[in-house]
């Protein structure tokens, strides 16, 4: 697989935010964008999504397809799974979890699916590496996301790891708090730019306030986060050390230890 070439993503994304989305992936790069309930397909090198966990606003996660394909049953699955040089993308000490989602899908018991999947990828990486990876399902490191629909399956690698709308400022959290990538589209749509005046009179923990000072102050809503492509080996996947460098991206990062700083308010 040339990881110099083209890849295929698929960004995941409030409801309703696709084609705000599709914008702000298609400005930072991304290319052949197909947008879909709840998120947006696209094609981009690697590097792209090095570059779309640090600037997305809107992303929920960043997900590297490495297979699509058909499957019919849960034997298929397996099948698929154990072709697939899952060494070759993280060490066999990384801890593991797998997620099945569906829809419109004839298996029976989407339990089983993810099973049949983790078992696939264990005995996988124990086959070529002689070491049978942990299953974490809280924090793991490494994190498989296969979607089926139909008779399609699609598998993906999860390059975020914690959801990207944690930015990383909240100290505490009320009842109900809005997600940052929510309050980010709610600006997108209201047409708010960064020299007008922003009133908040609902303001709550003061997330849409937080993300339009980010805004303002031109700070990478991920620049305070690690991402789950850390992780990842760089055996077949061109990890660039500097991914979070500002030079790089020509942004300004600010790793300041509390919530204001965080935030870019004085």
């Amino acid at each position: 697989m040339g990881h110099a070439h083209a890849q295929r993503f698929f960004a995941p994304c409030p409801r309703g935010l696709e084609g705000i989305l599709r914008n702000e992936l298609a400005g930072l790069g991304a290319q052949e964008l197909t947008p879909a309930p709840g998120g947006v397909g696209f094609a981009g090198p690697f590097l792209l999504c090095y570059r779309l966990n640090l600037l997305s606003r809107i992303a929920s996660r960043v997900l590297w397809r490495v297979f699509e394909g058909r499957d019919q049953s849960e034997h298929d699955l397996y099948r698929t799974a154990t072709t697939l040089p899952w060494p070759d993308w993280f060490s066999p000490r990384r801890t593991i979890k797998v997620k099945v989602s569906a829809r419109a899908c004839p298996l029976k018991s989407l339990e089983f699916a993810t099973l049949r999947i983790k078992d696939a990828v264990c005995d996988m990486v124990r086959k070529m590496a002689h070491v049978r990876p942990s299953v974490e399902t809280r924090q793991p490191d490494v994190r498989i996301d296969a979607y089926l629909e139909g008779d399609r399956v699609a598998l993906y690698l999860d390059t975020s790891g914690e959801a990207l709308f944690k930015r990383g400022l909240r100290q505490a959290a009320g009842e109900a708090p809005l997600r940052e990538n929510l309050a980010s589209g709610l600006l997108r749509l209201a047409g708010w730019t960064p020299d007008r005046v922003l009133l908040d009179p609902m303001c709550g923990s003061g997330t849409i306030l937080l993300e339009a000072a980010q805004i303002a102050r031109n700070i990478a809503p991920g620049s305070g986060c690690r991402f789950a492509f850390e992780k990842l080996t760089k055996r077949r996947i061109p990890l660039f050390n500097g991914a979070l460098e500002c030079r790089l991206f020509e942004f300004e990062l600010v790793q300041g230890s509390t919530r204001r700083r965080k935030a870019g308010v004085t």
